[in-house]
Order: C-alpha cells, then structure tokens, then sequence
C-alpha cells in the first residue's frame, strides 16, 4: 500500500512539457487560484495561490476534473502559497480525488501551512498532506 508520503511513481517514458495556456484559460485558472501547472507525462503538478475559499470551489474543482479527464493520472497540488483555505476549497479535493481512484490514479498535497492543513484533517483528509 502506498502511503501519502510516498514519492508518485513516474511512468517511464516522461518528458517536462510546460502547459501554455491560452488567455481564456489563464484567466479562468487564476479565478479558480491555479497559479501554475507542470506537466510531466501523466503526472500533473498544480501550485495553487492566495484565498481558496467557497467562492473558487467550483470554478477550482472544474479545473482539476479537465485535468483529469484530459488524462492526468497522478497529480501533485502544491499549497505552499496557499493563504486560507476554506472547508468548501478543500472539499474539492474530495471529488478530485474519487475521479482520479476511478482512472487508478493517485492525489497528493504539498506545501499545506499549519492552518490549511488543519483544515484538511478537519474534512478527514490529513493523510493527503503528510
């Protein structure tokens, strides 16, 4: 069983290709509080910034269901700029995570500060961040 800690294996055949974007999308990844995404193969890291409150939860959680469904199978969120996160914001987690289970795919979170990482306990969640 591979633990929350765990490094995610990386499929064998990878290559860094960073994901560009068009001006629509940067727009609304910023309004969801994405500030970056890396894209390593099937293994996608999200750096997430600022407030993640109820009010990005939707727009954050469409996001990363794209993601997935655009053939993300490991994916790391990284919440090191993360300032407050909300209990809707990381309720996202929740669906994304159930996608990702349904591809055999894996979720991990970085990065969390004391208080989001409280937060994420508090939804029963706190193995994600360890």
């Amino acid at each position: 069983m591979q633990r929350a800690s765990d490094p995610v294996p990386l499929p064998r055949h990878t290559h860094k290709t960073p994901w560009l974007p068009s001006p629509g999308t940067a727009r609304r990844l910023r309004r969801a509080g994405i500030a970056r995404v890396l894209v390593t193969g099937c293994l996608v890291r999200v750096s997430l910034r600022g407030e993640i409150t109820a009010r990005e939860a939707d727009s954050l959680a469409a996001q990363l269901r794209d993601l997935v469904q655009d053939g993300c199978r490991h994916l790391i969120v990284d919440l090191s700029e993360v300032t407050y996160l909300a209990r809707e914001g990381a309720g996202v987690f929740f669906g994304t995570l159930r996608a990702l289970r349904a591809v055999g795919g894996t979720l991990a979170v970085r990065g969390a500060c004391p208080r989001s990482a409280a937060t994420l306990h508090c939804l029963g969640m706190g193995r994600l961040a360890e």
